[in-house]
């Protein structure tokens, strides 16, 4: 069973909040396959990920990342909790 770390707390900055929802559903996924390519995640572990916007500090979505099976990073972006 995955566990959540409460002690990692992981945000990134892109788009506007002027920018179109569109856009920023793209520019997060863009960034979270950037982050998943890098980020050290031990098993067992998800590690949440606030993607925010940069002029205006807003939630664009809540992103959970962890490792499979098979040892590959993977992530589900969860954009309800947008707070735009």
């Amino acid at each position: 069973m995955k566990k959540e770390n409460p002690h990692t707390d992981i945000s990134i900055e892109c788009g506007k909040t002027t920018d179109s929802f569109n856009k920023l559903e793209m520019l997060c996924k863009k960034e979270a396959k950037k982050l998943s390519e890098t980020i050290e995640i031990p098993n067992l572990e998800v590690i949440s990920v606030t993607f925010l916007t940069s002029d205006i500090p807003e939630v664009i979505c809540v992103g959970g990342f962890s490792r499979s099976e098979s040892g590959l990073i993977v992530y589900e972006l969860d954009f309800s909790q947008s707070t735009l």
